[in-house]
């Protein structure tokens, strides 16, 4: 049977080369939309300042999506202005801010404005909250917003909102008040919002990953103790210099690979047992050369990277605000990121052993058919003939 209903992913920079976890994060919606029977069409701005869509995005993107329609705008000072205004009146209330929202400006946005006339369309899925803001009106007739992370809970100092983070709170709640759906990828998360706003309307939606080749994976002999994956971003490279600053007075030998574009950061060297890898393109085979994995990241959200080494039988020695997105459960196979539980763990061989099988024990509550099967209520579009296309292995970020 064909496809008919449409659905519109916007997500306002390019993200099919998965440089970065809310990358692989969109590739997964996109997928999940595609697994649940829709028509889509993804909606992006092609000179987007961090993510601009070049050759090689949209080259990507048609091979890891085929038949999928990527429509571009050109992002302009006029969109920005109105995102700022639009930013700014949700501060003052439901009625001036909805206005400000529904907004639409003739000739600024052709190829949207050509999506809203299809007779198709049922739903949109939106990438963050602010991204609401990001839009020349209103995107569909239904609209789910994934919020990713909260902004105002990563700017909460240690946790604790203050008087910035309480307004940037409040925008937030606002955005997600316009949806009708609201998608946390973080099971801490999810559970704040839904005491903050109608319980109903908001839906737990872990990471969803493919399978891995883990027979390949397992019959692998290790090379190192600890691997780190991650991009180039403040909040990675803040957190792999804290530890290795710290590890450097433990006077425990371990051989520790750093992967991923992280490894540019000119605040880490190798030496000391570390090294720097860089771009891996198999992050599988990399997790198979390893006995286990650490994530020092803090913050918001769900790391993606933990749930990655997870998925690959690989126990994770983490940080205290990242264990907040887990589902629960995670006991047996995410441990403390301290001398002590390092120690421990790596020196008992059995001990070693039955974490990583927790860890895959534990990773299934994030297999793809799952978290498709317990989000599938009330989303399914019409039935296809065509399978949605696999997503390749995940590089590092």
């Amino acid at each position: 049977m064909e496809k008919r209903n449409l659905a519109i992913f916007f997500f306002a920079g390019c993200f099919s080369t998965m440089t970065d976890g809310c990358h692989v994060r969109a590739c997964q919606d996109l997928e999940m939309l595609l697994a649940l029977g829709w028509r889509v069409a993804v909606y992006s701005y092609r000179n987007h300042r961090q993510w601009p869509w070049n050759a090689k995005g949209i080259d990507t993107f048609r091979a890891r999506f085929p038949g999928v329609d990527l429509v571009l705008d050109e992002w302009n000072w006029k969109l920005a202005f109105v995102q700022k205004l639009k930013g700014a009146i949700a501060y003052f209330g439901s009625w001036p801010g909805n206005r400000a929202l529904r907004t639409w400006l003739p000739r600024l946005t052709p190829e949207f404005d050509r999506l809203q006339r299809d007779p198709d369309l049922k739903l949109a899925l939106v990438s963050y909250p602010w991204g609401i803001s990001h839009l020349n009106g209103t995107p569909g007739p239904r609209m789910i917003v994934d919020t990713h992370d909260l902004a105002a809970l990563e700017a909460a100092p240690a946790g604790r909102l203050n008087a910035r983070s309480m307004l940037t709170l409040k925008r937030e709640l606002f955005y997600l008040g316009q949806a009708d759906e609201i998608w946390s990828i973080s099971y801490g998360e999810g559970q704040f919002l839904r005491s903050m706003l109608a319980r109903e309307r908001v839906r737990i939606v872990p990471p969803s990953l493919r399978s891995w080749n883990m027979p390949a994976a397992a019959e692998a002999q290790p090379v190192y103790d600890l691997v780190f994956v991650g991009s180039n971003n403040r909040w990675n490279g803040d957190a792999i210099s804290g530890f290795l600053s710290a590890y450097a007075k433990w006077n425990l030998p371990l051989k520790i690979a750093i992967a991923g574009s992280v490894c540019r950061d000119q605040r880490l060297a190798a030496g000391n047992g570390v090294e720097l890898l860089g771009f891996v393109d198999d992050l599988a085979s990399l997790y198979a050369k390893a006995r286990a994995a650490i994530c020092p990241v803090e913050g918001t959200g769900t790391k993606i990277k933990l749930i990655e080494a997870l998925s690959a039988g690989r126990p994770v020695f983490a940080a205290p605000g990242a264990l907040t997105g887990l589902l629960p459960g995670y006991e047996d196979c995410v441990l403390p990121l301290d001398r002590e539980s390092i120690a421990a763990l790596l020196g008992n061989p059995a001990a070693l052993g039955a974490a990583q099988e927790a860890a895959l024990r534990y990773a299934e509550a994030y297999s793809f058919d799952r978290v498709v099967a317990e989000t599938s209520e009330g989303l399914a579009g019409e039935p296809t003939t065509t399978g949605s296309p696999s997503m390749p292995a995940m590089s590092s970020r």
